[in-house]
């Protein structure tokens, strides 16, 4: 799809605020997941791609270090980003699950850890810019002094529709098993001589609905609205945190819990409360 290079630089930065509000706001818990720090990496690229192309855009003609720089460049160096941003859907989303299925965003993070993100996001852009530059099938086509030719992206379509579909399985699992203890509030096992609850599908996946609601809606008549989002701005720290929170529901679900805890990641919070009944049996109780 063509769009105004005007409007096209108005919604570069836009997302640019929108992706440091979200960071500042989540201050405290992006630093304890990768995507947390995929959020920051995408903030700060953001943030330099909108400077570099409205400096591009307002001189116009100019040479930097020995290369020439019109705003054709601005075309390309868009489309260049809306490549990268949109093979990075499903590597994201799958970093995102395996981290939070092994550490499920614990309150403490160590620096190993921490390192272990920073370079794994770094390696992460640099193998989506070499497969687009030398592996992927990409055109570039140049747009005129008023106009650039942007793309989409597909995968986001196809992580949403597997989540949709995911949730809604996992919903009418619950509602559906024969097993009684499925649908109530905690299911009891033990584990030798402990007493474990294993936290109810349902209500991990209502507390993810009930905040998401709107986002998922949003996404959903995206379609019907005839808009189409260019890959750049489909990469995003809210569709970031969205898939976060899924994937930590997700966790949530395959986790046995032996006492009160709260796990969060900003937007959702699940607590999980256990005291001890008169015949010394755990019993739960589920907040949201």
């Amino acid at each position: 799809m063509d769009t105004l290079l005007p409007s096209l630089l108005l919604l570069l930065w836009l997302k640019s605020f929108i992706n440091w509000v979200v960071v500042t706001i989540q201050r405290h818990y992006v630093i304890r997941s990768f995507s947390g720090f995929f959020c920051i990496s995408l903030a700060l690229t953001d943030s330099f791609l909108s400077f570099i192309i409205t400096a591009i855009y307002y001189l116009e003609d100019f040479n930097l270090s020995g290369w020439r720089l019109t705003r054709h460049h601005v075309c390309l160096l868009v489309q260049i980003a809306c490549f990268i941003c949109s093979v990075l859907h499903w590597p994201v989303f799958l970093l995102t699950l395996l981290d939070n299925l092994w550490t499920l965003s614990s309150s403490k993070t160590t620096w190993t850890q921490k390192l272990t993100y920073v370079v794994g996001v770094c390696l992460l852009w640099i193998l989506a810019t070499l497969y687009i530059f030398w592996v992927a099938d990409v055109v570039l086509l140049l747009g005129d002094d008023k106009h650039c030719h942007v793309f989409s992206s597909s995968q986001s379509v196809q992580v949403l529709s597997t989540l949709l579909l995911t949730v809604t399985c996992v919903l009418f699992y619950s509602f559906t098993s024969r097993d009684g203890q499925k649908v109530q509030v905690f299911l009891h096992s033990t584990r030798g001589d402990r007493q474990i609850c294993m936290v109810s599908l349902r209500q991990i996946m209502y507390t993810f609905l009930n905040t998401w609601a709107p986002f998922i809606i949003l996404m959903i008549m995206f379609p019907f609205l005839q808009t189409e989002m260019n890959a750049l701005l489909q990469m995003n720290t809210v569709w970031l945190c969205f898939l976060n929170s899924f994937s930590m529901a997700m966790a949530l679900c395959s986790r046995p819990f032996e006492f009160s805890e709260t796990i969060t990641d900003g937007f959702c919070s699940w607590s999980f409360c256990f005291v001890y009944g008169a015949e010394n049996q755990r019993k739960g109780h589920f907040q949201v």
